[in-house]
């Protein structure tokens, strides 16, 4: 099968593991003009930041890599009230890819287990789940679906992706060049 369907490896971002409740890092996301999703497993664009709520108290914060430097800056200021507020910077551990199109939801029905239909994971959907057996997090947005994976699983999922579109990457899963025999 054609799928119409784009896949691309991202530009560098900068990343964040938040943890803390809600009313914890409210006063830090309100320093960036950016507000905490209204419920679990959905994402919040606030400008240029992007803030994902993946556990009961776990987000994840997505930004270009211009931004970088702000943030740690902006993070590093915590005052009294945030003290039960935990930022690891957790840029350099993953990849961003973007699947877009008219047939990126038949893709990600290929290889991811959950439901993603629009009904059970609307536009602002988020969720941690398995791609190809690899931890990956998913993003809904209005093209189609972003994942972010560990870099080390990169050209695995670069290639893995590319394979059902019939276009497998020129590179084994370790990132050298294929040799022709």
């Amino acid at each position: 099968m054609i799928y119409d369907v784009s896949i691309n490896q991202l530009e560098l971002f900068c990343a964040f593991d938040l943890k803390g409740s809600r009313t914890d890092i409210s006063p830090c996301l309100a320093r960036l003009n950016a507000l905490p999703p209204e419920a679990p497993n959905t994402m919040v664009v606030s400008g240029n930041i992007t803030l994902c709520w993946v556990g009961p108290t776990r987000w994840i914060l997505l930004a270009p890599h211009s931004e970088e430097e702000y943030l740690i800056s902006e993070f590093e200021m915590k005052d009294s009230s945030e003290h039960d507020v935990s930022t690891v910077e957790i840029s350099d551990t993953l990849q961003l890819f973007s699947i877009q199109g008219r047939d990126a939801d038949d893709i990600l029905a290929i290889c991811c287990p959950i439901d993603i239909h629009m009904t059970t994971f609307a536009d602002n959907a988020v969720t941690y789940t398995e791609m190809f057996g690899t931890k990956v997090l998913v993003l809904r947005d209005t093209h189609g679906f972003q994942i972010a994976v560990e870099r080390s699983y990169a050209d695995f999922i670069n290639d893995s992706l590319h394979r059902i579109l019939g276009k497998p990457l020129p590179v084994n899963h370790a990132g050298r060049p294929t040799r022709n025999h």
